[in-house]
């Protein structure tokens, strides 16, 4: 009886990402993880870090696996969510959860358009960078790439999500030519929506704080961040950019995200050196 509890108990651990009602505790969960990271770094949030990652490290348990013995391509999209609320409740906190703002609004997914470039295999960890690309007059999009563990590094983190951690402060590595480490790209296009009004992206996020006047201001002094509070020193090189310069890479990744380009133009959309807002883990991974 105790070999068969031993038994049950690696079984339920090994597959603990897809047990029921698992999604709801992973989404809620990145949701307010992502909202305190925010909380830590609120005095931080500067116009160019609506353009940055958030990264999410993960696994794909034997559950997920199909009759091809690699993670099953379904999977992706629970994954997509997972990563998008955590980017989602640290950019659009104040008008998701109606915190320090009037305005209440829902993020809908509208669409979802994912390619494959390499099977991830059972156990395999991997990094899931999402981040926002480019929004219009309705809608807002963002690109999440799967990425291998061991290529894509980033140099300076606007806020750790996870002050305890034993993980140093990684550097990026050079990447080998023709080694392919992108096991996946997608696209979610979504609208921000209070009851049936449509918000404009552009007004949802001079309300959440990327876009307003304050973060417009503090663009010209970017201040110096302790790192003992888990927040890195500002990003340097980013801090520059002009309301003009934002505006052109806006429109530039427009086409791009809508697909218009062909989806090497989506994988293309994923730097190596890469500055990103938070890392996080999903689950024990």
């Amino acid at each position: 009886m105790g070999c068969l509890m031993w038994c049950l108990g690696l079984v339920l651990g090994l597959s603990l990402k897809n047990l029921p009602f698992m999604w709801h505790f992973r989404f809620f969960g990145a949701l307010a993880m992502g909202y305190l990271a925010r909380r830590r770094s609120s005095y931080a949030l500067q116009q160019y870090h609506v353009f940055l990652p958030a990264v999410v490290r993960s696994r794909s348990p034997a559950t997920e696996g199909d009759f091809n013995i690699h993670k099953s391509n379904s999977t992706y999209i629970t994954d997509l969510d997972v990563s998008r609320a955590h980017l989602s409740g640290f950019l659009f906190a104040p008008i998701l959860l109606s915190i320090k703002s009037s305005v209440h609004c829902n993020l809908i997914v509208s669409a979802i358009s994912c390619t494959f470039h390499q099977e991830i295999k059972p156990f395999r960890p991997y990094e899931i960078w999402t981040r926002v690309a480019s929004w219009d007059d309705k809608w807002i999009y963002m690109v999440t790439h799967f990425v291998d563990t061991s290529e894509f590094w980033p140099s300076y983190y606007v806020v750790k999500a996870h002050t305890s951690t034993s993980r140093k402060m990684r550097v990026p590595v050079p990447h080998r030519k023709g080694q392919h480490v992108v096991f996946a790209s997608a696209v979610t296009r979504m609208v921000f929506k209070s009851g049936r009004l449509t918000v404009p992206p552009k007004r949802a996020l001079e309300i959440c704080g990327p876009l307003s006047a304050a973060a417009a201001e503090s663009r010209t002094a970017a201040p110096r961040l302790d790192p003992g509070d888990g927040v890195t020193e500002s990003v340097t090189g980013l801090n520059e950019w002009t309301v003009e310069e934002m505006a052109s890479y806006n429109e530039t990744n427009l086409p791009i995200v809508r697909l218009e380009r062909g989806w090497d133009a989506v994988r293309g959309l994923f730097r190596e050196d890469q500055f990103v807002l938070a890392e996080y883990s999903d689950f024990m991974w």
